[in-house]
């Protein structure tokens, strides 16, 4: 794709539905806002250099600007002007701005207190500490921010009277999604002759042609798209009266959630998280001069993945006593590449948000494209905007997605069957039946989810009704508003005190806490076998940005690795990644929140004083959620943030394959194997012959079955031929087998309308929706 062009697929635009057309499309070139988060700008019918800029200036808007445009039907519907402001606490999963910002990726601490370039309680100088290590490559994954729930009725199961309510069965959403269309990408010669006259052409087109002859200029323009053009019913009450009912069967002419939100959409909420994130990485790894904060991990010298003070032409901005800027010469530095010992990461001659200085990743889900998208706008936001103001070429930032349903940023059993077989075997053993079955806390859970919030079972949807409400200022019902975050999360080994298991207290936390417990076992059992499988592709592709640069001997590249890979996925991203790396890094029994981030950082240790320390003359730093974990990985020093990067390469290289993995299914069960069972009922048939009076058992064995079997055979077959002498038996035995399967069949098709697969129960099944993450 040449840079000049529109991208070849939508490129999502978040911005509001709010702004009247005038101030959305105009002739000419686009207006800047004065500062990067300032008033909101236009969107104009794009020229093509300012096609892709207009994903942060589209959504650079203040949250007050995105109220909802007036709407044609009256609901209590609920908006999202007062974010987080209808409960006393919110649980961590909610992410609040408060939340957000105690993520702050923090600043490098020394290797030890030995360490050369000083250490705790040292007068450490820049000029030391630079000689240590220095960052040449951070790989980040995200979870999306919040969102709407991720399935409609009747799969996803709540509490009596969620769906009929008008404020949890409603979901109208402020966020917007653009698109812009591909350039055609056609030359010269075709387009001439699609217009069929030289001067039509010239003067529709006024075409600017590059040196292979392809069109510069087009028209370029945006698609708002809006889901509201379904029919809504008059009340939510009304579309949901039948929608546990299989006869009539469950129908609306409305969206699935009722109202112009799409499923799993992305919230302002999530909006703001992701900005947040973005703001958190810029601050860690951008130098910008005087205007990095000495409490961001930037103004240590070997943090700065990007200097900001040099420019292309090699020189320097200086500050002087006067606070002013002046550029003096510097041509051995580079704002865009870093050099290390043996190869070069990123590209000079690119700016730092295109390839191969950032590669960006995601699956094709909206809220995590949008995820993505806005993470950047929040981090190469000044320079973007730098490029529009400058009349520069388009902006455009390349994402590598894939179908849906074939790709790998979570565990997907569809293309690697023997996940299937890990997670039943997670579920079939002893330690989860255990706690799943002779708890006392589940046992309580299960009484009171049937009794008072009327559902037989714990449905897979429950973690994610229950999040979903609380998280966007819905109300909850009486029995499960009791959210105070007292309890936490609970290992198995715990159980609530009994003196109070009964008392119906803190429920909204003991539910959650039981479906986080349930959902992510298979994590963890086995030495995290499932996850282990399950993200081998994933984490080759992270591994393949990195073995470049750390052992560039075994594992050339034939285009430079990235400064930074971001990877936009779900919970059910992070969470067994995390589990792939030991369970001191992180424990099953929490959830990974809205906006979670992990980051891997790689270090190039330039102190030879050091490299006794880290062999591989790499380090590497774990970060998740602004909290180092490094430490807690098998091989690494407790009191180092720093660890070798081998030691990271020999955790993951046996699993991270993709083709290559083994995803065959095997003969075995949780509890052995045909072949097992069939030994041991041979040995047994074996020692019952040879034993003192075993033949006679077995010949009397025999003969009872004989008998019996006999007795049951006449009186069925004398009951048809009756029933056939009376006319009733029109129906053989193997045409009523199928009837009752094709009956069951009907009734389920006709209680789970759109074809969405049968909802799952914790701790009773292994089977996963692979169309939707848990939350």
């Amino acid at each position: 794709m040449r840079p000049s062009s529109l991208p070849s697929s939508p490129s999502i635009l978040p911005t509001s539905s709010s702004r009247p057309p005038s101030e959305r499309a105009h002739h000419g070139k686009m207006k800047c806002p004065q500062s990067f988060l300032d008033k909101p700008a236009p969107l104009p019918m794009l020229t093509k250099r300012a096609a892709l800029t207009a994903v942060i200036v589209a959504s650079a808007t203040t949250p007050a600007a995105f109220a909802a445009a007036p709407a044609t039907h009256t609901r209590a519907r609920v908006t999202e002007g007062n974010s987080y402001a209808k409960y006393p606490i919110y649980p961590q999963y909610c992410s609040t701005p408060e939340e957000m910002e105690q993520r702050a990726i923090p600043p490098l601490k020394m290797h030890s207190s030995h360490d050369s370039s000083g250490g705790e309680g040292s007068n450490e100088t820049d000029d030391t500490r630079k000689e240590g290590t220095r960052l040449v490559h951070v790989t980040a994954l995200i979870r999306h921010g919040a969102r709407t729930p991720w399935a409609g009725a009747p799969g996803y199961q709540c509490w009596d009277g969620y769906w009929q309510s008008e404020e949890t069965g409603v979901w109208d959403c402020d966020l917007m999604t653009y698109m812009s269309p591909p350039s055609t990408g056609r030359n010269d010669a075709n387009r001439r002759e699609s217009y069929g006259q030289e001067e039509s052409f010239e003067t529709v087109m006024s075409p600017e042609k590059d040196s292979e002859g392809i069109l510069e200029e087009e028209p370029d323009f945006l698609f708002e798209k809006r889901y509201d053009a379904l029919k809504f019913a008059s009340s939510a009450k009304q579309q949901q009266s039948s929608i546990y009912q299989v006869d009539p069967p469950y129908t609306t002419t409305g969206n699935e959630l009722n109202g112009t939100c799409q499923l799993g959409q992305l919230l302002m909420r999530g909006y703001e998280q992701e900005l947040s994130n973005g703001k958190h990485i810029r601050q860690a790894y951008f130098y910008d001069g005087n205007r990095t904060a000495d409490e961001h991990a930037a103004s240590d010298p070997r943090m700065r993945l990007w200097d900001l003070t040099v420019d292309r032409s090699g020189q320097t901005e200086v500050n002087n006593a006067a606070g002013d800027a002046t550029m003096t010469n510097n041509s051995t530095s580079d704002t865009t590449a870093t050099v290390s010992a043996t190869v070069t990461i990123g590209d000079p001659t690119k700016k730092i948000y295109q390839e191969p200085n950032l590669r960006y990743r995601a699956d094709d889900e909206q809220r995590t494209l949008m995820s993505g998208q806005i993470l950047l706008r929040g981090l190469f936001g000044p320079e973007l905007l730098d490029s529009m103001r400058n009349d520069d070429e388009s902006t455009v930032i390349r994402l590598h997605t894939g179908d849906y349903s074939k790709d790998v940023l979570s565990i997907n059993s569809g293309i690697c069957p023997r996940l299937d077989e890990l997670q039943q075997e997670a579920y079939g053993s002893e330690e989860f039946r255990k706690w799943n079955e002779t708890s006392a806390e589940v046992a309580e859970v299960r009484r009171f989810v049937k009794e008072e919030m009327g559902l037989d079972m714990i449905p897979s949807s429950m973690l994610d009704c229950l999040m979903t409400t609380i998280c966007t200022d819905r109300t909850l019902p009486d029995f499960v508003n009791d959210y105070d975050g007292s309890l936490g999360p609970k290992s198995w080994a715990i159980d609530l005190d009994q003196t109070n298991a009964n008392d119906n207290k803190f429920m909204f936390e003991r539910i959650a806490n039981y479906a986080i417990k349930s959902h992510n076992f298979p994590y963890q059992y086995n030495d995290g076998a499932y996850a282990k499988l399950g993200m081998g592709p994933l984490w080759k592709e992270i591994v393949s940005n990195i073995l470049p640069i750390v052992d560039s001997a075994n594992y050339p590249s034939t285009t430079p690795p990235p400064k930074m890979a971001l990877f936009s996925g779900h919970d059910t991203t992070l969470m067994p990644i995390l589990a792939t790396l030991g369970p001191e890094v992180w424990h099953a029994y929490e959830w990974a929140p809205y906006a979670s981030m992990i980051l891997i950082e790689i270090h190039e240790v330039i102190d030879s004083d050091r490299k006794s320390d880290f062999p591989s003359g790499y380090a590497f730093r774990l970060i998740y959620n602004g909290d180092v974990l490094t430490s807690k990985m098998d091989g690494c020093l407790e009191d180092s943030e720093l660890c070798d990067a081998q030691i990271l390469l020999d955790r993951v290289l046996p699993f991270a394959k993709f083709e290559d993995r083994d995803c065959t299914l095997t003969a075995t069960t949780p509890e052995g194997g045909f072949e097992e069972k069939s030994k041991e009922m041979t040995t047994a048939a074996k020692n019952l012959v040879e034993s003192p009076g075993g033949v006679l058992v077995v010949i009397c064995i025999v003969l009872v079955s004989f008998v019996v079997g006999s007795l049951l055979t006449i009186f069925f077959m004398k009951r048809c031929f009756q029933e056939a002498r009376h006319g009733k038996g029109r129906i053989s035995l193997g045409e009523l087998s199928m009837t009752v399967l094709e009956e069951y069949d009907e009734a389920y098709e006709e209680n789970d309308a759109g074809g969405r697969s049968k909802p799952t129960v914790y701790g009773a099944t292994a089977v996963t929706d692979p169309e939707h993450d848990i939350t």
